[in-house]
């Protein structure tokens, strides 16, 4: 925020004690004694303690307030902001005292902070002559040039001033502008600075450092367009400028572009801006020498800069389906995330960035069926957290959908190993079994059983039983399947042949292991009922269960 001229009119002491000051003027006042030259004392005091609130109550009760009351209220309120109040009160001060500089300066700043160009115009031309320096003069001569109407002239005296400052004039002009409230007027006075000093650097930094500001505002609120309309300009000035800048104004222009790009479903041209950034980061990164790169390129939190621009690509990229590539992009982005973090401050905040980042990615690939991706992704986060369980049984079961068994059983083992008495790395170990022959799911279902009576009434164990089930049954009807097929392979040779052809001892035998085998068969289906708790499921295991005593009945016929 600019400065105001501050004037108090209070008898300077060597080392002044505001804290007893306050207590014996506090004293006085409680006594009854409302001189106004001792509340006004007070409210100076408690100004230096940092107690404008209390300055400023004890202000409003001078009775008759002269100028230097209303230019220390008006002080007060700029400071906090209330440019109404302060205007009122400079002006006052103006008025009790024509010839204070100070309340005529401020009023002319608080003008300009609220935007009143015209006001502030008129009040500066009757300042200049009550300047207290040549210096002073000077600095507002060159102001007025530069806040002059729009479509006005600069004065000769005027452009000679601007094209004449010294470097500790153009910094305090800078100071000022920059430090005023409203962004019009501070990038209109800037732009015609660069304009009348092409060739300063202090302040084309200061326009281009201003302008990025608003623009990052504007972003924060969402309004685009306006974020573009301001950056889109302000990247061909910076391009075209003999002034030459440190890249990062650039790199910000840019990445701030496509931003806004992105943000308003233009995808296309945000990759555009995106690429130039990171292309200039590139050359930026290629000129700067290797002592301070580090240094250079990560912020205070520890993310490296490279991180972010490929963040965006990748984005942009995800946005349009470009799975593939957004994919390459994000890993670029996790390397350079993951090589920092030992910088990291706090010391967990890049790896619970990269952590979520890759989680999220993981079940965007998975929704995409594109499993080896989902599966580095997975692979990754396990990496950064190796002993969270949640991704660990992502992992397990990322692994089993893709048939990586002997990599679904080192998880496994790592998930014992996390929580060693938990009930769902038994039933895991199950689901990694091969179950293809009846023995097999026979012994599965009884280690199933063993679990479940171990871990009662464990609602995680029942759902896991309930799944695994699910999946058996496919399998035993395959099984059903094949014994069918046994059966009436033999029954149709038996229908070909005449009855005194047929080997019935032979008939009997087979028959007699086809009855062992459905009998067998209906127990393991029985088995199953009892973890079922789907409906269709268990009308499935019911119409397989009679399928077997059909089955059972005509083998015993024939084998009698």
């Amino acid at each position: 925020m600019a400065n105001v001229h501050d004037v108090i009119s209070v008898a300077p002491v060597a080392e002044p004690d505001w804290a007893e000051a306050v207590r014996l003027l506090e004293q006085a006042v409680k006594a009854g004694n409302q001189d106004p030259n001792g509340l006004y004392m007070l409210a100076m005091a408690y100004k230096h303690q940092g107690r404008p609130a209390d300055a400023r109550a004890t202000l409003a009760r001078i009775a008759d307030p002269d100028a230097n009351v209303y230019l220390q209220r008006g002080v007060l309120a700029f400071n906090e902001r209330e440019w109404a109040d302060a205007g009122d009160n400079f002006a006052k001060a103006w008025e009790k005292d024509a010839s204070s500089f100070p309340a005529a300066y401020n009023l002319m700043l608080t003008r300009l902070c609220t935007g009143q160009l015209d006001q502030a115009l008129e009040t500066l031309d009757k300042l200049v002559p009550l300047a207290p320096s040549p210096a002073e003069n000077r600095f507002l001569t060159v102001l007025r040039g530069l806040l002059g109407r729009p479509g006005a002239e600069a004065s000769a005296e005027q452009i000679h001033y601007l094209s004449t400052i010294t470097t500790d004039e153009e910094q305090r002009l800078l100071d000022m502008i920059v430090g005023l409230n409203q962004f019009e007027v501070v990038y209109r006075l800037l732009a015609k600075l660069v304009s009348a000093r092409p060739n300063s650097e202090p302040a084309f930094r200061a326009y281009i450092g201003a302008a990025l500001v608003q623009a990052k505002n504007l972003v924060d609120r969402c309004q685009w367009s306006d974020a573009e309309l301001l950056l889109s300009p302000l990247r061909r000035r910076l391009e075209s400028s003999q002034v030459r800048l440190d890249a990062f104004y650039l790199i910000s222009i840019l990445n701030m572009l496509g931003t806004a790009a992105c943000m308003s479903q233009d995808f296309e041209r945000g990759l555009v801006h995106f690429r130039a950034a990171a292309e200039a980061f590139q050359r930026d990164f290629n000129t700067a020498g290797p002592a301070n790169k580090a240094d250079r390129y990560v912020n205070a939190q520890g993310v490296y800069i490279g991180a972010w621009l490929e963040q965006n690509l990748a984005l942009a990229n995800e946005a349009l389906g470009r799975l593939e590539i957004a994919e390459a992009h994000w890993n670029r982005y996790f390397d350079y995330l993951e090589h920092y973090f030992p910088r990291s401050l706090p010391p967990d905040y890049l790896q619970n960035l990269a952590f979520a980042n890759a989680s999220r990615l993981a079940d965007l690939f998975s929704r995409k069926e594109k499993w080896l991706a989902a599966a580095r992704f997975l692979e990754r986060a396990h990496r950064i957290r190796p002993t969270d369980y949640e991704t660990l049984e992502r992992l397990f079961h990322m692994y089993t959908q893709m048939k990586r068994t002997d990599d679904a059983r080192k998880v496994l083992r790592r998930l014992r190993e996390v929580r060693p008495n938990d009930p769902q790395a038994e039933l895991f170990e199950l689901e990694v079994r091969e179950a293809r022959k009846l023995d097999e799911v026979d012994a599965l279902l009884t280690d199933l059983k063993r679990i479940a009576q171990r871990f009662p009434n464990d609602t995680r164990v029942e759902e896991r039983g309930a799944a695994i089930v699910h999946n058996l049954v496919p399998i035993l009807d395959r099984i059903a399947d094949q014994y069918a097929s046994q059966v009436n392979k033999v029954v149709d040779q038996m229908r070909r042949l005449p009855s005194y052809q047929i080997n019935w001892p032979t008939v009997r035998e087979i028959m007699h292991d086809m009855e062992d085998k459905y009998l067998f068969l209906r127990r393991v289906a029985q088995k199953c009922l009892a973890h079922v708790t789907s409906d269709d499921t268990r009308r499935e295991l019911h119409r397989l269960i009679s399928h077997c005593d059909r089955k059972i009945d005509q083998c015993h016929s024939l084998a009698e």
